[in-house]
């Protein structure tokens, strides 16, 4: 399993409603689940417990980016959009007041748009990453005060 298969594993687990998966492929195991309390995904990849195993391979953890208290981060990974066409007006601005809940772009994966909220209220002090930039979860997309 390669990269981009884990990508959209993890977005496809991001929108939907259970807490974990487990894949086994080519003697290795992956298992991806959401820590209580976050929208976060955790992953770990681990070699099975079998002796068909050829070679052991120690365990990768990559684990959810902790938010900090003004900074909106990306939900999932996807391509970010500022506003919901080319011809709109973007959702926020430079100096603009967003409040707690508040759409502030669209992350797309395979063709499904998914509003990316604000999840504290504060003004946009800068926009970090352009519209159409491929993004992972976790990047860092504004900054507020």
């Amino acid at each position: 399993m390669d990269l981009s298969q884990i990508r959209r594993l993890i977005d496809l687990m991001a929108q939907a409603p259970i807490a974990e998966l487990e894949i086994e492929e080519n003697g290795r195991k992956i298992r991806l689940a959401k820590p209580h309390g976050e929208q976060g995904t955790a992953v770990v990849a681990a070699p099975l417990a079998s002796s068909e195993a050829k070679a052991p391979v120690a365990p990768a953890v990559a684990a959810p980016v902790t938010k900090a208290a003004e900074t909106i981060t990306a939900p999932s990974y996807g391509v970010f959009h500022l506003a919901p066409s080319p011809d709109a007006p973007p959702y926020v601005t430079l100096g603009q007041k967003v409040e707690a809940g508040q759409q502030v772009g669209l992350l797309e994966a395979m063709k499904v748009f998914n509003p990316v909220r604000a999840d504290i209220a504060g003004t946009v002090e800068e926009i970090l990453v352009a519209g159409g930039t491929e993004v992972d979860m976790g990047t860092p997309l504004f900054r507020l005060v």
